[in-house]
Protein backbone atom coordinates (compact mmCIF):
# COMPACT_ATOMS: atom_id res chain seq x y z
CA UNK A 1 0.00 0.00 0.00
CA UNK A 2 1.00 3.47 -1.12
CA UNK A 3 1.14 5.84 2.34
CA UNK A 4 0.70 9.67 2.28
CA UNK A 5 3.69 11.75 1.46
CA UNK A 6 6.04 11.64 4.55
CA UNK A 7 8.08 14.81 3.51
CA UNK A 8 7.25 17.26 0.08
CA UNK A 9 10.64 18.60 -0.82
CA UNK A 10 10.93 22.31 -2.23
CA UNK A 11 11.04 21.64 -6.36
CA UNK A 12 11.48 23.58 -9.47
CA UNK A 13 8.69 25.89 -10.76
CA UNK A 14 7.67 23.31 -13.11
CA UNK A 15 6.91 20.15 -10.38
CA UNK A 16 6.60 19.54 -6.66
CA UNK A 17 8.95 16.53 -5.78
CA UNK A 18 7.80 14.24 -2.11
CA UNK A 19 9.25 11.56 -0.74
CA UNK A 20 6.84 8.09 -0.48
CA UNK A 21 6.89 5.07 1.19
CA UNK A 22 6.33 1.84 -0.26
CA UNK A 23 6.60 -1.66 0.99
CA UNK A 24 9.11 0.32 3.80
CA UNK A 25 10.94 1.72 0.92
CA UNK A 26 11.21 5.74 0.21
CA UNK A 27 11.33 6.62 -2.67
CA UNK A 28 11.09 10.20 -4.45
CA UNK A 29 8.00 10.97 -6.48
CA UNK A 30 8.21 14.21 -9.29
CA UNK A 31 4.58 15.27 -10.00
CA UNK A 32 4.12 18.12 -12.57
CA UNK A 33 0.60 19.71 -13.69
CA UNK A 34 1.87 22.29 -16.00
CA UNK A 35 1.43 21.55 -19.78
CA UNK A 36 4.42 23.18 -20.33
CA UNK A 37 6.47 22.08 -18.11
CA UNK A 38 5.57 18.03 -18.53
CA UNK A 39 7.62 17.74 -21.58
CA UNK A 40 10.47 19.01 -20.06
CA UNK A 41 9.71 17.03 -17.01
CA UNK A 42 9.54 13.80 -18.94
CA UNK A 43 13.22 14.65 -21.10
CA UNK A 44 14.30 14.62 -17.22
CA UNK A 45 13.21 11.59 -16.61
CA UNK A 46 14.47 9.85 -19.96
CA UNK A 47 17.46 11.31 -19.53
CA UNK A 48 18.77 10.06 -16.08
CA UNK A 49 17.41 6.44 -16.92
CA UNK A 50 19.67 6.58 -20.06
CA UNK A 51 22.76 7.69 -17.99
CA UNK A 52 22.02 5.24 -15.66
CA UNK A 53 22.17 2.67 -18.17
CA UNK A 54 24.95 3.52 -20.00
CA UNK A 55 27.48 4.89 -16.66
CA UNK A 56 29.32 1.32 -15.46
CA UNK A 57 31.37 3.09 -12.95
CA UNK A 58 30.46 1.55 -9.18
CA UNK A 59 30.83 5.49 -7.65
CA UNK A 60 28.18 6.70 -9.51
CA UNK A 61 24.91 6.06 -8.60
CA UNK A 62 22.08 7.20 -10.56
CA UNK A 63 18.36 6.55 -9.17
CA UNK A 64 16.52 4.02 -10.17
CA UNK A 65 13.73 4.74 -12.08
CA UNK A 66 10.37 2.49 -10.66
CA UNK A 67 7.20 3.44 -12.66
CA UNK A 68 5.58 6.44 -14.65
CA UNK A 69 1.77 8.03 -14.88
CA UNK A 70 1.17 9.96 -17.74
CA UNK A 71 -2.50 11.19 -17.80
CA UNK A 72 -4.15 14.06 -18.98
CA UNK A 73 -3.19 17.12 -17.55
CA UNK A 74 -0.71 14.72 -14.98
CA UNK A 75 2.63 13.34 -15.56
CA UNK A 76 4.99 11.67 -12.44
CA UNK A 77 7.62 9.44 -12.34
CA UNK A 78 8.53 7.87 -8.96
CA UNK A 79 12.38 6.62 -8.54
CA UNK A 80 14.70 5.36 -6.18
CA UNK A 81 16.06 7.55 -2.89
CA UNK A 82 19.35 8.08 -2.28
CA UNK A 83 20.26 7.86 1.36
CA UNK A 84 23.14 9.97 0.78
CA UNK A 85 24.35 13.68 1.99
CA UNK A 86 23.74 16.69 0.69
CA UNK A 87 27.43 19.31 -0.31
CA UNK A 88 26.45 20.97 2.87
CA UNK A 89 26.02 18.60 4.90
CA UNK A 90 28.97 16.37 3.09
CA UNK A 91 31.61 19.47 3.09
CA UNK A 92 30.60 20.02 7.06
CA UNK A 93 32.07 16.89 8.32
CA UNK A 94 34.06 14.61 5.13
CA UNK A 95 37.67 14.10 6.23
CA UNK A 96 40.14 15.06 3.08
CA UNK A 97 40.14 11.41 1.60
CA UNK A 98 36.49 11.21 2.02
CA UNK A 99 36.82 14.76 -0.45
CA UNK A 100 39.00 14.01 -2.84
CA UNK A 101 37.42 10.20 -3.07
CA UNK A 102 34.19 12.58 -4.49
CA UNK A 103 36.44 14.12 -6.57
CA UNK A 104 37.86 10.91 -8.21
CA UNK A 105 33.88 9.83 -8.66
CA UNK A 106 33.21 13.36 -10.11
CA UNK A 107 36.24 13.07 -12.52
CA UNK A 108 35.62 9.90 -13.41
CA UNK A 109 32.15 11.03 -14.90
CA UNK A 110 33.19 13.56 -16.47
CA UNK A 111 36.03 11.27 -18.16
CA UNK A 112 33.21 8.67 -19.30
CA UNK A 113 31.47 11.31 -21.11
CA UNK A 114 34.20 12.84 -22.90
CA UNK A 115 34.89 12.60 -27.00
CA UNK A 116 37.72 13.34 -28.99
CA UNK A 117 35.95 15.28 -31.43
CA UNK A 118 35.28 18.93 -30.92
CA UNK A 119 32.71 21.41 -31.63
CA UNK A 120 32.69 25.68 -32.30
CA UNK A 121 30.08 26.74 -29.51
CA UNK A 122 29.83 30.58 -30.71
CA UNK A 123 26.49 30.50 -32.45
CA UNK A 124 24.76 28.39 -29.71
CA UNK A 125 25.98 30.66 -27.09
CA UNK A 126 24.86 33.53 -29.42
CA UNK A 127 21.60 31.63 -29.69
CA UNK A 128 21.00 31.57 -26.23
CA UNK A 129 21.82 35.17 -25.28
CA UNK A 130 18.90 36.29 -27.98
CA UNK A 131 16.13 33.50 -25.84
CA UNK A 132 17.24 34.96 -22.69
CA UNK A 133 16.88 38.42 -23.98
CA UNK A 134 12.98 37.43 -25.81
CA UNK A 135 12.64 36.17 -22.27
CA UNK A 136 12.48 39.31 -19.96
CA UNK A 137 11.27 41.42 -22.67
CA UNK A 138 8.90 44.08 -20.48
CA UNK A 139 10.80 43.56 -17.19
CA UNK A 140 13.11 46.57 -17.26
CA UNK A 141 15.36 45.99 -14.52
CA UNK A 142 16.47 42.55 -16.39
CA UNK A 143 16.40 44.26 -19.64
CA UNK A 144 19.30 46.94 -18.26
CA UNK A 145 20.92 44.12 -16.79
CA UNK A 146 20.82 42.07 -19.78
CA UNK A 147 22.32 45.50 -21.95
CA UNK A 148 25.17 46.25 -19.82
CA UNK A 149 26.83 42.70 -19.71
CA UNK A 150 24.84 40.69 -22.38
CA UNK A 151 26.10 42.89 -25.34
CA UNK A 152 29.21 43.28 -23.85
CA UNK A 153 29.49 39.26 -24.15
CA UNK A 154 27.57 39.56 -27.57
CA UNK A 155 31.27 41.23 -28.56
CA UNK A 156 33.68 39.10 -26.89
CA UNK A 157 31.67 35.62 -28.59
CA UNK A 158 32.41 37.72 -31.87
CA UNK A 159 36.26 38.40 -31.67
CA UNK A 160 37.29 34.53 -29.77
CA UNK A 161 36.13 31.11 -31.29
CA UNK A 162 35.51 28.92 -28.91
CA UNK A 163 35.77 24.83 -29.65
CA UNK A 164 35.33 22.02 -26.72
CA UNK A 165 35.13 18.65 -26.68
CA UNK A 166 31.94 17.04 -27.78
CA UNK A 167 30.23 14.16 -25.63
CA UNK A 168 27.59 13.87 -22.94
CA UNK A 169 26.57 16.02 -20.26
CA UNK A 170 24.41 16.24 -17.36
CA UNK A 171 22.78 19.37 -18.12
CA UNK A 172 22.73 20.77 -14.65
CA UNK A 173 25.69 19.74 -12.57
CA UNK A 174 25.37 22.12 -9.90
CA UNK A 175 25.98 20.47 -6.54
CA UNK A 176 22.20 20.57 -5.83
CA UNK A 177 22.41 17.93 -7.88
CA UNK A 178 24.86 15.96 -6.60
CA UNK A 179 24.38 13.66 -3.16
CA UNK A 180 27.67 12.25 -1.30
CA UNK A 181 27.94 9.17 0.72
CA UNK A 182 29.32 9.60 3.60
CA UNK A 183 33.26 8.06 3.14
CA UNK A 184 33.17 10.13 -0.24
CA UNK A 185 33.11 7.05 -2.46
CA UNK A 186 30.00 7.42 -3.82
CA UNK A 187 28.36 10.14 -5.77
CA UNK A 188 24.64 10.13 -6.87
CA UNK A 189 22.94 12.31 -9.79
CA UNK A 190 19.63 13.31 -10.40
CA UNK A 191 17.61 16.57 -12.10
CA UNK A 192 19.20 15.86 -15.47
CA UNK A 193 17.97 18.62 -18.02
CA UNK A 194 18.93 18.96 -21.51
CA UNK A 195 21.55 21.47 -22.76
CA UNK A 196 21.89 23.98 -25.30
CA UNK A 197 25.56 22.60 -25.68
CA UNK A 198 26.42 19.10 -25.18
CA UNK A 199 29.57 18.81 -24.06
CA UNK A 200 31.28 17.60 -20.30
CA UNK A 201 33.01 20.89 -20.63
CA UNK A 202 29.86 22.60 -19.83
CA UNK A 203 29.45 20.17 -16.73
CA UNK A 204 32.59 21.26 -15.23
CA UNK A 205 31.64 25.45 -16.04
CA UNK A 206 28.05 24.32 -14.77
CA UNK A 207 30.39 22.79 -11.25
CA UNK A 208 32.28 26.15 -11.17
CA UNK A 209 29.08 27.86 -11.10
CA UNK A 210 29.02 26.51 -7.34
CA UNK A 211 32.78 26.08 -6.70
CA UNK A 212 33.52 29.28 -7.67
CA UNK A 213 30.71 31.86 -7.80
CA UNK A 214 28.88 29.75 -4.86
CA UNK A 215 25.52 29.86 -6.66
CA UNK A 216 24.07 26.72 -4.71
CA UNK A 217 25.41 28.04 -0.92
CA UNK A 218 23.85 31.35 -1.83
CA UNK A 219 20.57 30.01 -2.32
CA UNK A 220 20.98 27.19 1.06
CA UNK A 221 19.06 28.64 4.00
CA UNK A 222 20.09 25.83 6.55
CA UNK A 223 22.71 26.96 8.83
CA UNK A 224 26.48 25.24 8.42
CA UNK A 225 29.74 25.56 9.25
CA UNK A 226 31.06 28.91 6.76
CA UNK A 227 35.04 27.93 7.21
CA UNK A 228 34.67 24.03 6.50
CA UNK A 229 32.05 24.30 3.33
CA UNK A 230 34.06 27.02 1.68
CA UNK A 231 37.14 25.31 2.09
CA UNK A 232 35.97 21.84 0.57
CA UNK A 233 34.37 24.56 -2.23
CA UNK A 234 38.38 25.40 -2.69
CA UNK A 235 39.38 22.16 -2.91
CA UNK A 236 36.59 20.97 -5.68
CA UNK A 237 37.48 24.33 -7.46
CA UNK A 238 40.99 23.74 -7.79
CA UNK A 239 40.36 20.46 -9.13
CA UNK A 240 37.21 21.88 -11.49
CA UNK A 241 39.17 24.49 -12.83
CA UNK A 242 42.70 22.41 -13.37
CA UNK A 243 40.58 20.09 -15.45
CA UNK A 244 39.06 22.57 -17.80
CA UNK A 245 42.96 23.70 -18.31
CA UNK A 246 43.79 19.86 -18.97
CA UNK A 247 41.09 20.13 -21.22
CA UNK A 248 42.64 22.88 -23.11
CA UNK A 249 39.62 25.79 -21.65
CA UNK A 250 41.24 28.72 -21.52
CA UNK A 251 40.61 31.12 -18.14
CA UNK A 252 38.78 33.80 -20.82
CA UNK A 253 36.84 30.85 -22.62
CA UNK A 254 35.67 29.91 -18.94
CA UNK A 255 34.63 33.20 -18.32
CA UNK A 256 32.80 33.64 -21.44
CA UNK A 257 31.11 30.34 -20.73
CA UNK A 258 30.08 30.72 -17.49
CA UNK A 259 28.76 34.50 -18.23
CA UNK A 260 26.27 32.94 -20.45
CA UNK A 261 25.42 29.94 -17.51
CA UNK A 262 24.77 32.82 -15.39
CA UNK A 263 22.62 35.57 -17.88
CA UNK A 264 20.55 32.31 -18.25
CA UNK A 265 19.62 32.98 -14.38
CA UNK A 266 18.09 35.64 -15.35
CA UNK A 267 14.48 35.03 -16.40
CA UNK A 268 14.04 33.10 -13.47
CA UNK A 269 15.57 35.98 -11.18
CA UNK A 270 12.48 36.94 -8.72
CA UNK A 271 14.35 38.79 -5.79
CA UNK A 272 16.99 41.04 -5.51
CA UNK A 273 19.47 38.59 -3.78
CA UNK A 274 19.51 36.68 -6.86
CA UNK A 275 19.60 39.77 -9.72
CA UNK A 276 22.36 40.95 -6.99
CA UNK A 277 24.15 37.24 -7.93
CA UNK A 278 24.03 37.96 -11.55
CA UNK A 279 25.18 41.58 -11.44
CA UNK A 280 28.29 40.73 -9.22
CA UNK A 281 28.89 37.26 -10.48
CA UNK A 282 29.14 38.88 -14.07
CA UNK A 283 31.55 41.34 -12.98
CA UNK A 284 33.82 38.86 -11.40
CA UNK A 285 33.85 37.44 -15.17
CA UNK A 286 34.77 40.40 -17.03
CA UNK A 287 38.17 39.94 -18.55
Amino acid sequence: MLHQPSIEISGNSGCTVRLLTHDQRIMVEKECALPSYIPRLQAQIRKQNDFRHALTNPAIIVPELYDEADNPGLYSARMEFLPYLNFIDFLGVCSVPALMQSIKAIEGFIDHNLRTDYQTVNTSALLKLDEISRNISGEPQKQEIDQHFGNKLRNRLTKKEINIPNGWCHGDFTLSNIVFSANGDCIGLFDFLDSYIDSPIMDLVKLRQDTHLHWSLAKSKKPFSHLRVCQGLRQLDIFTKSKLSALGISGKEYNILQSVNVLRILPYANDTTTLNFIQTSLKTLED
